[in-house]
């Protein structure tokens, strides 16, 4: 295994760690955002021909949409760090289908927890004592669909298969 296959497999786990810790405590811990970001940078490192003014480009322009999402209320601080950690990955030509699974996954995410979550109203199920990723009132663990959204883009493009 090279580096930079090291370099991929760490940023799929940091992914995937992030969705986690989001649907169990609609937090994602910065440090996998950071760590995200120094992955992308090893790897640009480790591989000949990176496009590092594409791969430095992406996350600036996510910085912007982030904050234009965040400033609205659409979504969470954490939810456009990881954004744009991701951004460092997938470059100005891998963000637009990155951004596109992460919103198919967004919409059937909300989709499946809106069902789970009346049906479990309508039987009368007491979910004050269930996790809180079942109550009612509780947020979109979002990382879980940025997780699939960009595990979707990284299938084709990234040289872990």
């Amino acid at each position: 295994m090279t580096i930079a296959i090291a370099m991929a497999l760490a940023a799929l786990v940091c992914v995937l760690a992030a969705a986690v810790a989001d649907m169990r405590r609609f937090e994602i811990p910065d440090g996998l955002s950071i760590a995200l970001l120094v992955t992308a940078a090893g790897y640009g490192f480790f591989t000949p021909g990176f496009g590092w003014i594409s791969h430095t480009a992406a996350p600036l322009i996510m910085f912007g949409i982030g904050l234009l999402m965040f400033s609205r209320g659409w979504m969470g601080g954490g939810d456009i760090k990881l954004l744009i950690a991701i951004a460092a990955w997938t470059g100005l030509s891998g963000l637009p289908l990155q951004l596109v699974g992460v919103a198919l996954a967004g919409g059937g995410l909300a989709l499946v927890l809106l069902v789970v979550r009346a049906g479990l109203a309508r039987n009368g199920r007491d979910t004050a004592h269930m996790p809180r990723l079942f109550q009612a009132d509780a947020p979109l663990p979002y990382a879980v669909a940025i997780a699939a959204g960009t595990i979707w883009w990284a299938w084709s493009v990234w040289p872990v298969r």
